[in-house]
């Protein structure tokens, strides 16, 4: 679960929800539910987490995580333009 190896890098790096969920330009309790599992985390926001704990974006995932993206969502997580 990506949430877990959130919270494991966060607490290596001796960081604060208050700090990350800034940095991600998101509220504490909105971080609270990506650690939980609750929410599932963004490609924009696993951009933005990589670069704050130094890490690969694919290192949020366990090796048999199977990632697919959403047929409205582009690379960066944003909402697909339909095609016209």
């Amino acid at each position: 679960m990506p949430g877990s190896i959130i919270r494991t890098l966060r607490e290596n790096r001796g960081l604060k929800q208050e700090e990350v969920a800034r940095q991600m330009g998101i509220s504490q309790s909105a971080y609270s539910k990506i650690e939980n599992g609750q929410t599932e985390v963004t490609v924009k926001h696993c951009k933005i987490l990589s670069r704050t704990f130094g890490v690969n974006v694919y290192d949020f995932f366990p090796d048999d995580f199977e990632i697919t993206r959403h047929r409205d969502e582009d690379e960066d997580g944003q909402a697909a333009e339909a095609d016209t």
